[in-house]
């Protein structure tokens, strides 16, 4: 059953079993946007041949919940009931005998719809399966709620005392205060963002302060500059925040000084506009010609599914290595309706992007470090992993093969997903029997469609993005979907994205949404650190570095959302937004303004990454790999 454009489910129909087509870029497969129910079928002893089903309206109650809190349409409980009939009774045959066990029933509701950007799909499916037999792998946390109140996204605090701050969705933050950048320290309830961790390194090389430590919410009323990074939206503002009935402002336009400072280094990287002296880029030569470029209106790139030529597929057994794998013409995958990634969420994915030099050649960035990434996330969740090696070939083969997507010089990039899913049917609380790692490519512009223009953040102070022990600091797919509903409301309240606090004190500052988050105070950049809740972002690691290059001192600390507030200027940073300035930051009904504009540190940042990004500035750290 599948819904229609109004979100209302449409009669569904019997079909024989076996696997079903998702696009690769499914909001199930990449955020895991899905939730399941189970129910049981019982055959009677007498000799008339009934089946017994127990309470299914419940189920479909149940479901109607979960479906609401992960933005998601479902079907009406009568659909419901109605489906799980039908289903039991075509295969009526299978159900065992009396005391000989029972028909296991699975409805499972699912994003599959395309996006690329962490938004709810466009489209669902309900379909029920069943299987004779004789815990769920864990219910999606981070839970947020904002965007029904015109905020943007939300800022997570910590699960144990509520105080400190830890992510946005699904971006890293940063708190600035007198050049002094703060951001959540990595200790398992933050993503480890990619761009959190180049945004450090860049930070500290332009000689800011980076601290990984854990950011207070209180912090974020003295913050100069609050921002967020993540492989979506780079790094990017925020201009306000609030909390708890109270809003702080930090800049309606523009980046804080640092947080553009960094911005401008980490995005000049990235699209090669400076020299990259740290290997963080990988560059592929496909010679190719203006007349090979895609049928494509570059001019008016967003941030969403654009299909290109070709996708990349690899499979393995959960005891074997990953084998050769091959490109694909794009379209569809099939997967069986148990497979583990659908009912228990088994999956991780990375983010990276590739740039268009003048010359033709196209350059990546640092495509080792979401492979090392990538590995991480696959032995929390159980899973087998491609080697570095895989990974990296992987990459450039689906560069070149869709290099005619690239878009032109200052015209955007091709964003590239790599997702790794347990692919193999399994009904009980296990990993999957087989994985299957695919790659698809979109060309993309800005993350957001307000371009880059500062972000306006709101703490959330209620539910958690990332709990310790958890998996916040890991690509988890299940890390991003609960965020939806607070995203949502957080649009619909006037903020851009949301603020996360750590989930013990709920007072340090994690991440925003999918972005690592810096705070620069005097000449100090600091970041909470990636310590197990916070995802150790590429863009993260090398804008430390970079910072560290121009001269900011850069600390990696627990950052206090109070901290933050009193920052200079913050900033976000991540691979889709590259390096963000933070506007304002809204807390407790208190709204922080934070310094933005060309004399900040966030465009510094941005350019120097860009440019070694883009091969305008020289790699002489190794980042950039050429093909």
């Amino acid at each position: 059953m599948k819904s229609s454009g109004n979100g209302e489910f449409l009669e569904g129909g019997l079909q024989h079993f076996g696997n079903i087509e998702l696009n690769p870029s499914a909001c199930v497969l990449n955020y895991g946007q899905g939730i399941i129910e189970g129910l049981k079928a019982y055959k009677k002893k007498k000799k008339d041949n009934s089946v017994i089903l127990f309470r299914p309206e419940e189920n479909g109650l149940l479901m109607r919940m979960g479906a609401d809190r992960m933005c998601m349409p479902a079907p009406t409980v009568e659909q419901f009931v109605v489906a799980v009939k039908m289903t039991v009774l075509a295969n009526r045959r299978w159900v065992p005998p009396p005391d000989k066990g029972f028909l296991y029933i699975r409805p499972l509701l699912m994003g599959s719809g395309a996006v690329l950007s962490l938004i709810p799909a466009p489209e669902f499916i309900f379909l029920v399966f069943v299987t004779p037999v004789a815990n769920l792998l864990r219910i999606l946390k981070a839970q947020t709620e904002a965007k029904a109140d015109s905020f943007f996204d939300v800022l997570y605090l910590d699960s144990v005392h509520k105080r400190y701050l830890e992510e946005a969705s699904t971006t890293n933050f940063f708190v600035v205060k007198d050049k002094i950048i703060s951001t959540p320290p990595l200790g398992g309830t933050v993503t480890p963002g990619v761009t959190r961790k180049s945004v450090i390194e860049i930070a500290r090389g332009q000689g800011f302060q980076v601290e990984g430590r854990h950011v207070s919410v209180d912090e974020l009323f003295k913050a100069d500059e609050v921002f967020f990074t993540g492989n979506s939206v780079c790094l990017l503002p925020v201009s306000s925040i609030t909390f708890m009935d109270k809003r702080v402002f930090y800049g309606e336009t523009g980046f804080g000084q640092v947080s553009e400072q960094l911005y401008l280094a980490l995005s000049s990287l990235q699209m090669g506009l400076t020299e990259d002296t740290m290997g963080w880029t990988v560059t592929l030569n496909p010679n190719v010609r203006d007349d090979e470029y895609a049928d494509v209106e570059w001019d008016n790139l967003g941030f969403g599914i654009v299909p290109t030529d070709y996708i990349y597929i690899m499979k393995c057994s959960k005891d074997d290595n990953f084998e050769e794998g091959q490109l694909c013409r794009y379209g569809n995958i099939e997967l069986s309706p148990a497979a583990g990634v659908l009912s228990y969420g088994q999956g991780v994915y990375e983010g990276t992007k590739v740039y268009r030099k003048e010359d033709g050649r196209l350059l990546l960035f640092r495509p080792d470090e979401n492979a090392i990434r990538m590995r991480i996330g696959a032995e929390r969740m159980c899973m087998p992993s491609p080697s570095i090696h895989q990974f990296v070939d992987a990459v450039k083969q689906i560069a070149q093969a869709n290099r005619r997507w690239v878009p032109p010089p200052g015209k955007g990039s091709l964003y590239i997903r790599p997702v790794l899913i347990g692919s193999g049917p399994t009904l009980g609380l296990a990993p999957a029997p087989e994985y299957t790692f695919f790659i698809y490519a979109s060309p993309v512009q800005n993350y957001f469609k307000e371009g880059f223009a500062p972000l306006n953040l709101y703490v959330e102070d209620e539910y958690d993005r990332a709990s310790l022990g958890g998996t916040g600091g890991v690509k988890s797919i299940t890390n991003y979907a609960p965020v939806l509903k607070a995203m949502s409301r957080a649009k619909n309240r006037g903020f851009l994205d949301v603020l996360y606090l750590d989930s013990v004190n709920r007072k340090n500052v994690e991440e925003v949404s999918s972005c690592n988050v810096f705070i620069v105070k005097g000449n100090v950049i600091s970041t909470p650190p990636a310590a197990g809740t916070i995802l150790a972002g590429i863009t993260r690691k090398t804008v430390i570095e970079i910072a560290g290059d121009h001269g900011y001192k850069v600390e990696e600390r627990s950052i206090p959302v109070d901290e933050i507030m009193d920052a200079d200027e913050v900033f976000c940073t991540g691979t889709a937004v590259g390096v963000a300035p933070v506007g304002t930051i809204t807390y407790q009904n208190k709204r922080k303004e934070f310094k933005t504009g060309i004399d900040t540190v966030c465009p510094v940042l941005y350019s120097t990454l860009m440019g070694i990004k883009t091969g305008m500035i020289e790699d002489k750290k190794g980042w950039v790999v050429e093909i």
